[in-house]
C-alpha cells in the first residue's frame, strides 16, 4: 500500500513519459481530494485554476485564487492547495522538469539567466498570474497552446511543448520584480520535520520531538510550525494521521482497531471521534462507503 497517493509531503513520482518529463493532470476539490497537503517535488509546478476559488500556499505565502489564475511553483518548494469552503476547484497541474529545456553549451544563457534562477529559487515574479493583465495574456496563452497540442499529439508534439514552455518563461522573465534571496533555511527545517512526521506518525510523538529535529527550542518551534503551516503541530500530526488511517481503511481489510494502532492512536474512542469529525462518518462507515464508490 502507498500512503503517499493519499499523503503528499516529498513526492516522488515520474511525470510525464521517459525522456520526455512534462504532464498535465485536470484535478477538482474535493472531489478528487480534499485538499492537497505541504508536500514537494523536484519538478516544476503550474496550477492553473479552471473554476472556482481556493488557497494555494508557495514557499511562505499563501494566495487567495479564483478562475483564471495561473501559479507557479519552483523546484523544491513547499505548496498545498486547499478549495473555498463549500466551493468546487477545478484546476489543472502542470508537472515538468526544466532540465528538459536545458542544453549543454557551456555557457547556456538561458541555463545561467533563467532555468538555475528558478531552481534556486532567485528569479522573483508576481505570483497568482491574475487575468486582466498583459503578463497573464501572454502566460495563459502559452500553457493553453500546451492543451491544445496534448489533446491530439503528433510524432515531434514533444518539440512543440518545448516551446510553450519557453514562451512561458519568458513570461516569468519579463516580469521578474528583480532577485530573490537563496530559499530561507526555515523551508528546509519545515521539509525536516515533515519527513520526520511521514517517518514517525505511527509512534508516540509529540512536540519535543519535532522540536529536537527542527533545532528550535519548544516555544520557538511552536510559532514556526504555526507561522509557517497555519496549524499548530498537534493539529498537524492528528490531520496526518487521520488520513493515513483514511489510506489504510480503503486500501486494506485490516480491523478498525489495528488501523488505530498502526496510525499512532492509543485510544480506539479517540480514534473512532476524531475521524467522525474529520470525515463526517465513523470509520466503518467510512470504509463501506469507499467500497460501495
Amino acid at each position: 500500500m502507498d500512503l503517499e497517493k493519499y499523503i503528499q509531503y516529498h513526492e516522488t513520482e515520474q511525470h510525464g513519459q521517459p525522456g520526455f518529463s512534462y504532464n498535465t493532470y485536470l484535478c477538482t476539490i474535493p472531489q478528487d481530494f480534499d485538499h492537497v497537503d505541504l508536500h514537494w517535488h523536484s519538478e516544476m509546478e503550474i496550477i492553473y485554476v479552471k473554476s472556482g476559488s481556493g488557497r494555494v500556499t508557495a514557499g511562505p505565502d499563501t494566495y487567495g485564487v479564483e478562475e483564471g489564475c495561473i501559479v507557479p511553483v519552483l523546484p523544491s518548494e513547499l505548496h498545498a492547495i486547499y478549495g473555498s469552503p463549500g466551493v468546487r476547484m477545478e484546476y489543472e497541474n502542470i508537472i515538468f522538469r526544466l532540465s528538459i529545456l536545458d542544453s549543454r553549451d557551456e555557457n547556456d544563457w538561458c541555463r545561467e539567466n533563467v532555468i538555475e534562477a528558478l531552481n534556486r529559487g532567485i528569479l522573483r515574479f508576481p505570483r497568482p498570474i491574475r487575468p486582466g493583465t498583459a503578463f497573464h495574456e501572454e502566460a495563459a496563452a502559452a500553457l493553453d497552446a500546451a492543451d491544445r497540442l496534448c489533446m491530439n499529439p503528433e510524432p515531434g508534439y514533444q518539440l512543440m511543448i518545448k516551446g510553450c514552455l519557453f514562451r512561458f518563461l519568458y513570461a516569468l522573465y519579463q516580469n521578474r520584480t528583480g532577485s530573490a534571496p537563496q530559499r530561507k533555511a526555515h523551508q528546509e527545517t519545515l521539509k525536516a520535520v515533515l519527513s520526520y512526521v511521514r517517518g514517525h506518525f505511527s509512534e508516540k510523538i509529540g512536540v519535543e520531538d519535532a522540536a529536537r529535529v527542527s533545532g528550535y527550542s519548544e516555544a520557538h518551534f511552536m510559532r514556526f510550525f504555526k507561522q509557517e503551516t497555519g496549524r499548530t503541530f498537534g493539529r498537524y500530526l492528528l490531520e496526518y494521521r487521520l488520513r493515513s488511517a483514511a489510506c489504510f481503511l480503503k486500501e486494506t481489510d485490516e480491523p478498525v482497531s489495528a488501523v488505530a494502532g498502526e496510525c499512532g492512536f492509543e485510544n480506539l474512542s479517540y480514534f473512532i471521534r476524531q475521524f467522525r469529525r474529520y470525515y463526517g462518518a465513523p470509520p466503518r462507515e467510512y470504509r463501506n462507503s469507499q467500497l460501495r464508490g
